[in-house]
């Protein structure tokens, strides 16, 4: 048995049992960003979702492999796709040049990917929404082992 945690190759949850649900592509997602180990949020209509913007707040989860298709494949607007809102061990994908460390806390990029949070002023850092599990610094977007574990973003001071 290998020690630590093992990346999968064509599923996004690498250790745990996760909450789950089916929602739909909406209408607004870009369709070639809607890939396993992408977080999405709400879409316009109920039950649907788009790729999650850069520091967002209110993030619905992250996607997963469609038992149908290969991890690298986008789905389409309008298809259904099952999206993991629950606690687990995942692979996602980290945008390029970002430098983590282990336990680094992570926020959304552009396109659902995921970025270091920034030092700011609360309330614009975005929602905290997993936490680094291994090291990466490279030139290109990349996947990365992290803990899934969404939290709630502080509230600027009023």
């Amino acid at each position: 048995m290998p020690q630590g945690v093992v990346k999968p190759s064509n599923q996004a949850v690498a250790y745990g049992d996760p909450l789950m649900v089916e929602m739909e592509i909406g209408a607004n997602a870009t369709a070639a960003e809607m890939k396993a180990g992408r977080v999405v949020i709400f879409d316009d209509a109920d039950q649907t979702v788009k790729e999650a913007g850069a520091a967002a707040a209110n993030v619905v989860g992250f996607l997963e492999v469609d038992p149908a298709k290969t991890k690298s494949r986008a789905y389409a607007v309008g298809d259904q796709a099952k999206v993991v809102i629950g606690e687990c061990l995942a692979v996602l994908t980290l945008l390029a040049n970002e430098a983590v460390t282990r336990g680094d806390p992570l926020v959304t990029a552009t396109n659902g990917k995921l970025a270091k949070q920034a030092v700011g002023a609360m309330g614009e850092q975005g929602q905290v929404v997993a936490y680094a599990w291994e090291s990466s610094n490279v030139a290109e977007d990349t996947e990365i082992l992290v803990h899934w574990k969404p939290s709630g973003e502080p509230a600027a001071a009023a």
